[in-house]
């Protein structure tokens, strides 16, 4: 028997509810007790679930750490700002360079990176995970818009791939990594703006079209 629209969008809805639940549940879980002592069955019980719906959702843990990852970045880089119309590089830059600068300075972020650091040596997946899943929004989001400002005739760029990683480098090697390694840093928001446009100073004299 064919199942109703109604029921199906009650389905999915309790479905994103109970895989958001594992997350929440295993984000606290991964920061207070570190990943290695960490089991999908005590996230189960953490987040209220059984252990077959963690199991359904996240067959491993690196799945899960991954699927947390994946989360941070794309709820930041497909927000209600999304890709930024071409037409200005300075304004579109300095938008995708604010939310970046901004996902960069969540405590979540940082602490997430600090488990990753001291777990990456005895469980590789982390750092693979990090690679496939996390950031990669952002980096798409990035590509779409110089490829647009490269249509309008306004970038010129022959290496995209290379040149959003300057771009967010520029941002996060300021803002992130110094946090990063010193505990207690604060990067005041009049310096992160001061890095952003910098960065969009920097980019634009590289590849603004001539």
């Amino acid at each position: 028997m064919a199942v109703s629209k109604g029921l199906k969008d009650y389905q999915d809805r309790v479905a994103g509810e109970k895989r958001a639940a594992v997350m929440d549940a295993a984000i606290t879980l991964f920061l207070s007790d570190g990943y290695d002592r960490v089991s999908l069955e005590a996230v189960a019980k953490a987040a209220g679930v059984s252990s077959a719906t963690v199991y359904k959702h996240f067959p491993t843990k690196a799945d899960l750490f991954g699927g947390i990852m994946a989360r941070l970045w794309e709820n930041e880089a497909t927000g209600e700002g999304g890709v930024p119309p071409a037409g200005d590089p300075r304004a579109g830059l300095l938008q995708i360079g604010r939310d970046y600068a901004a996902l960069l300075q969540r405590q979540q972020t940082l602490d997430l990176y600090r488990v990753i650091i001291a777990e990456a040596p005895r469980f590789p997946e982390l750092g693979q995970e990090l690679h496939e899943r996390g950031k990669k929004p952002y980096l798409d989001r990035l590509r779409v818009y110089l490829i647009g400002e490269i249509e309008a005739g306004l970038l010129s760029i022959d290496d995209i791939p290379l040149a959003k990683r300057q771009f967010l480098g520029m941002i996060n090697d300021v803002v992130f990594w110094p946090r990063l390694l010193i505990v207690g840093l604060e990067v005041t928001p009049e310096e992160t703006e001061k890095v952003v446009a910098a960065a969009v100073e920097t980019f634009m004299a590289a590849y603004a079209a001539r």
